[in-house]
């Protein structure tokens, strides 16, 4: 693929993205970039090349060292989990050629994309030691860099994220399959669509009116491939540089589906339809959810969305009774290990005030009532309000994982036994709370 945009494209021209001060000739070596000190970009945004080429440069030599291990790693795991899926799920002999022959394909991608893979790193090593590389934008690009090794026409892609993280990536060239993947598990339409809207909601997106999903998890082609089974198209697209090791990036797309949600608004259209089922909700997960081991957290965009932790044993049982949960355990995903492991939050006991909703806590033998503030003004005008009709109550400071601060307003005993004496809903909430801790309060 040509790096400079062709006559008559973008005008997006490779002089303009030299920086200033930059010799004539159009590369930047490694040492005329540290004389230069800024590469190009758009008005706002700079990028030093030497960080970006020693950044490069480690990472190149991670994946190298890796790659062997990575490639036979993912070869094996297709065979075994095609292998053990026939066999926990006595899968009758047509199907078994099928899913096997799927594996066989997979297995080809890996072994066609490994000697591209190896000698495009070999490259590009040898021309970073001799500083022998050019940087520019991508054509028509604001913050993506092509870093390309002279005399070759392929280039690694390095795109700086908001927290100053690069991502870098070398594009896999001509590496695709036309495979079919078949029905495992039989599910009713109703389960596959709320689980086909969790996969929407999350990783899938919409190609020419088909359902489209990248990964650099093998697991996950095989539990998106569960829920959009028949034909597809697979490839393999790049090479991911990170700096915990290599990842390869694979791409499918269901060629037997129309994608249900194809819009842009088609992921927002697809969360509101997956958080209405248990199976949408674990599809989403499994896609977007994050791993933390007490809270059921998913990414939303830019966002965090916690859900509540008590729909876990409903997620839980509906993917068993599927035999979605089955497979996931032969797939030995990290999610999922990670989603059985979050112990439900025992239902909270709530009461309302002044048009704010308290919850009700006994801890070290004492009775409380708190509501949550971002705002630390509001939390304050409301002490202010309670203290007006009598009763007593603090704002405290909580730090929760670097989000925040948030401000507790906190109603202490006293409060909340007087609140009970006169407000029904005050009373019920109080023997909740004595017949969950069994106390006489």
């Amino acid at each position: 693929m040509p790096v400079s945009p062709a006559p008559g494209a973008c005008s997006c021209a490779r002089a303009s993205a030299r920086p200033k001060g930059a010799p004539p000739e159009p590369w930047i070596r490694g040492e005329q970039a540290m004389d230069t000190g800024t590469a190009m970009g758009s008005p706002g945004w700079r990028t030093g090349p030497t960080d970006l080429l020693t950044e490069l440069y480690s990472r190149t030599q991670l994946a190298q060292s890796q790659l062997g291990n990575l490639f036979s790693g993912q070869k094996k795991y297709f065979y075994k989990t095609s292998e053990a899926i026939v066999d926990i799920f006595d899968l009758p002999l047509d199907k078994a050629d099928t899913l096997r022959d799927f594996a066989e394909k997979a297995v080809n991608l890996l072994d066609k994309a490994y000697p591209q893979a190896e000698t495009k790193l070999q490259k590009l090593l040898k021309a970073l030691e001799s500083n022998n590389v050019k940087v520019e934008l991508g054509p028509c690009a604001k913050k993506t860099l092509h870093v390309t090794p002279e005399g070759e026409k392929w280039y690694v892609s390095a795109h700086m994220v908001e927290d100053k993280r690069w991502l870098i990536s070398l594009p896999i060239y001509r590496v695709s399959a036309e495979a079919e993947f078949p029905d495992l598990l039989g599910l009713s339409s109703r389960d596959l669509y709320y689980l086909q809207a969790g996969w929407r909601a999350s990783d899938e997106t919409s190609d020419k009116g088909k359902p489209k999903m990248g990964t650099t998890q093998p697991w996950q082609v095989f539990a998106w491939a569960t829920v959009r089974y028949g034909y597809l198209r697979v490839y393999l697209k790049n090479l991911n540089f990170n700096k915990s090791g290599p990842t390869i990036h694979w791409v499918l797309t269901a060629k037997s589906w129309n994608q249900q949600w194809p819009t842009r608004e088609g992921k927002k259209q697809a969360q509101q339809v997956a958080k209405r089922n248990p199976l949408g909700l674990l599809a989403w997960y499994l896609g977007d959810g994050r791993r933390h081991k007490h809270d059921l957290l998913y990414a939303v965009g830019d966002d965090e969305e916690y859900k509540p932790k008590n729909l876990i044993p409903e997620i839980l049982q509906a993917a068993y009774y599927t035999g979605y949960g089955k497979l996931l355990d032969l797939l030995e995903s990290e999610k999922w290990i990670t989603l059985k492991k979050i112990k439900p939050r025992k239902q909270p006991i709530y009461a309302t005030l002044l048009g704010h909703t308290f919850w009700l806590v006994y801890f070290y033998k004492e009775l409380s009532a708190r509501t949550l503030f971002k705002d630390l003004g509001e939390a304050e005008k409301l002490t202010k309000n309670l203290a007006d009709i009598g009763l007593q109550a603090k704002v405290r400071t909580w730090q929760y994982q670097g989000r925040g601060p948030y401000y507790f307003v906190e109603l202490d005993q006293t409060s909340v036994l007087r609140l009970a004496e006169n407000n029904q809903e005050w009373r019920y909430a109080l023997n909740q709370i004595a017949q969950k801790y069994r106390k006489q309060l």
